[in-house]
């Protein structure tokens, strides 16, 4: 059994009358309208602003707040020279921020610089230290893009030394904001701006915009990668700047984004917001996640095709470490969770010397796997702090949490869902209580899981290119304007089988009545391989997407979600045992405590035990590995058919197989009771080799036999010594307890230890189904 990781519910219902409509106005297909209609756009008016945005839909920046008063100030320093710098981000939000204030303002004439904190000296936003040494090197206005709000006392130290800040940012708003010269910022109190959720390269494009007085488009495919990369709010303006960003994209001239692109294998005439999610974006924060990010901005400015050669090579290194590193971090992070049992709301791990560029994708995947908010953070052994990153679930607001508890922290900054945050490792215990009682207050427990609205139920048969290009009219799909999710009828599974390097990606396919779709879904794990296995007792949901291959477009679905509401029955048996079959958090059961004593010291710490059937029919277990083999067919019936579990693993090592030792044949009696009657007095202990030997039986053949005898009085052990009997009285060998139990173990042997997989794990699914 595996659970969904998302609450599936149907969109609502939309008026059959209404698509109808909608759907001949636009001329499009019936799908593509009801989809529009499930956005709560209704008229073709509608419809028209949200399939074809236009540059009419950029509000003008002067509606922020504090917009002319910042253009007016920079206009003053421009206008005499002053120094100004530019106080950017690590992220690709920030440097892309960075990047666009820096052109605008070359372009405008400026004496101006750039630096973009070191994550790792300054942390995130206005660093004091960082600001006294800038302020020494004689700049006269530091514009922060992309951070400043949290940034009160480093703020408060730079305008009392006389030097103006202009805060640009889109970060949620403290209680108390800083008292800088001036704060543009979307949703700043009392502010009518339209779009409240620009990302930071947003806001920096508005101010930018102001300065020019223009929509300078050439910058926007610069403005695009932080708005993908932030996961804002894709719907009003954002929407008009992805759509037009992705065009400029598609056509830039930039030598450091072609050579990003070269070096990723992408082909940016294609770029869609994919190729900015999870391939440029992901190079681009390698840099400010494992080193500086200053470099980043030197890639989207400079026109010098050597050098954006040179620093997208260096990116592409960086990310293979970070890929590498991250895999590690997420390992041991699990480990945590698995150990403390999952008794917190909020999870909360730390680890020594774990990077702080990293955790923030950690905390991601955690959060993906467990459904619940996390926090993941790097301690520095050196100076005791930790440093770290939260993500959360749309039913828990992070910032809210966390925002009252600033005493906490050396440095703090986020937003709903999603954090930054230094603290002494001593404080880490009263964060996790600060975090559960938070938790209790936002009542998640109550909240259940993220929903996954299920756009509508399709058949394979009608799913073709141009369906997919119809629904790809509502693009760009992000956050606010998620691309539709699917299920699916009128199929088989096919082929299915884990793929990539590590093979960790599950791929099948759903073969329909005319052709078959090929489906992916990406670091599936456990869940992968248990799909091989059974894959009809899974159900999935996905989106549909368009497959390049050979100049050929090929309909494809990315699983979203996978569930299966069954047990899972994974078979691991093996005729030799080694302790990676033992290294996952379970409960692991024995029939028999001695079989248990011979494996204790390969049970991992973190695991269960159970030995005997009574405790193992008395609970629910969540993973079960079962390690010895049922000791007959008919036991392994009467537990299987009453055990609840979600997940059975196989071992069944047979600790005393007897595949291979037939049932004697009537010679081999005979021979071996001729050979006991003549001989008496045999010392047995020590002479069964010898006698196997001379009779040219196995061994254990002939321990069986002498078993049988011994039942039967054709012989009589005394203190070792064995002495054959002459018997008149003819005995049925066959109704023997020793021959009956001997057929049963072949008969349990034959289908438990040697059966097929298929047909062993169907047989146990059926019983524990029944």
């Amino acid at each position: 059994m595996f659970e969904a990781k998302y609450h599936w519910v149907a969109a609502s219902a939309v008026d059959e009358t209404e698509i109808k409509n909608l759907s001949q106005a636009l001329k499009v297909d019936s799908l593509t309208a009801r989809l529009l209609l499930q956005r709560g756009v209704k008229t073709p008016a509608e419809a028209e602003i949200f399939l074809n945005p236009t540059l009419a839909q950029i509000d003008d920046p002067f509606k922020m707040h504090d917009m002319q008063r910042a253009v007016e100030r920079i206009q003053q320093a421009i206008a005499t020279g002053e120094q100004i710098t530019i106080y950017g981000d690590y992220d690709v939000d920030g440097i892309s921020s960075t990047a666009v204030v820096y052109e605008a303002l070359m372009e405008l004439g400026a004496k101006v610089d750039y630096y973009i904190p070191n994550r790792f000296k300054d942390g995130y936003g206005p660093n004091l230290e960082r600001y006294q040494q800038l302020i020494q090197e004689k700049t006269e206005l530091l514009i922060t893009v992309d951070n400043g709000v949290a940034g009160a006392s480093a703020v408060e130290f730079a305008q009392k030394a006389g030097v103006d800040v202009i805060i640009t940012d889109h970060h949620a708003l403290p209680a108390k904001l800083p008292a800088a010269y001036a704060i543009v910022h979307p949703r700043y109190p009392g502010s009518e701006y339209s779009c409240p959720n620009l990302a930071g390269v947003g806001v920096a494009f508005k101010l930018v915009s102001a300065l020019l007085d223009e929509v300078p488009q050439e910058m926007l495919d610069l403005v695009v990668l932080g708005t993908i990369a932030d996961l804002v709010d894709l719907t009003g303006e954002n929407r008009a700047l992805v759509k037009f960003g992705l065009l400029a994209l598609q056509q830039t001239q930039r030598p450091g984004l072609l050579a990003l692109a070269a070096n990723a294998k992408l082909d940016l005439t294609q770029a869609d917001p994919e190729t900015i999610s999870f391939g440029l974006a992901p190079r681009l924060n390698s840099l400010g996640r494992l080193a500086s990010g200053q470099p980043g901005v030197e890639l989207l400015t400079t026109f010098a095709e050597d050098k954006a050669a040179e620093i997208a090579t260096k990116i592409e290194q960086l990310n293979q470490k970070r890929q590498q590193e991250t895999e590690k971090i997420t390992t041991a992070a699990m480990n945590q969770l698995t150990n403390n049992g999952g008794r917190h709301l909020v999870n909360v791990v730390a680890g020594a010397d774990w990077n702080p560029g990293l955790v923030g994708i950690v905390a991601s995947r955690l959060v993906e796997k467990t459904q619940r908010p996390t926090l993941v953070l790097g301690i520095d052994a050196k100076t005791g702090l930790a440093k770290g990153s939260g993500r959360s679930i749309a039913a828990f607001d992070l910032f809210a949490a966390l925002d009252p508890q600033r005493q906490l922290f050396e440095a703090f900054g986020g937003h709903q869902q999603a954090c930054g945050l230094t603290i002494k490792k001593d404080q880490l215990p009263q964060l996790q209580r600060v975090l559960d009682q938070a938790a209790a207050q936002q009542q998640i427990k109550t909240a259940g899981k993220d929903k996954l609205v299920i756009a509508a139920s399709l058949s394979i048969t009608e799913i073709d290119p141009k369906l997919i290009k119809q629904i790809n009219l509502l693009q760009p799909f992000g956050s606010g304007n998620p691309a539709p999710t699917f299920s699916f009828t009128d199929f088989n599974v096919v082929q299915p089988r884990m793929i990539g390097k590590k093979k960790n990606h599950l791929q099948f396919k759903l073969q329909g009545e005319k052709h078959s779709i090929t489906a992916i879904d990406f670091f599936a794990g456990e869940q992968g391989e248990a799909f091989i296995r059974q894959p009809t007792a899974f159900k999935f949901v996905g989106h549909l997407t368009l497959n390049r291959w050979k100049n050929q477009l090929n309909p494809q679905i990315m699983v979203a979600d996978l569930a299966c509401d069954s047990p899972v029955v994974i078979d691991q048996r093996t005729l030799k045992l080694s302790r990676k079959l033992f290294q996952q958090s379970a409960t692991y059961f024995f029939f028999e405590e001695r079989h248990y004593k011979l494996l204790k010291t390969y049970l991992p710490l973190n695991g269960q035990l159970v030995i005997g059937k009574k405790q193992l029919l008395s609970q629910h277990f969540a993973r079960l590995v079962i390690v010895d083999c049922p000791p007959s067919i008919s036991e392994g019936e009467q537990i299987f058919s009453q055990l609840q579990v979600d997940q059975l693993e196989l071992i069944f090592y047979p600790f005393n197989l007897q595949a291979g030792i037939k049932i004697p044949t009537r010679t081999e009696l005979a021979q071996v009771y001729r050979y006991v009657v003549n001989h008496q007095q045999i010392q047995i202990t020590n002479n069964v080799e010898k006698m196997a030997a001379y009779l040219q039986v196995k061994p254990q053949q002939l321990n069986f036999i002498l078993q049988m005898f011994f039942e039967a009085g054709f012989v009589k052990i005394d203190n070792g010594l064995m002495t054959g009997c002459t018997s008149q009285r003819k005995i049925d060998l066959t109704k023997l307890d020793s021959y009956r139990s001997r057929l049963q173990q072949l008969k349990s042997e034959k289908i438990l230890i040697q059966g097929k997989s298929a047909g062993l794990t169907n047989w146990i699914l059926r019983l524990l189904t029944n």
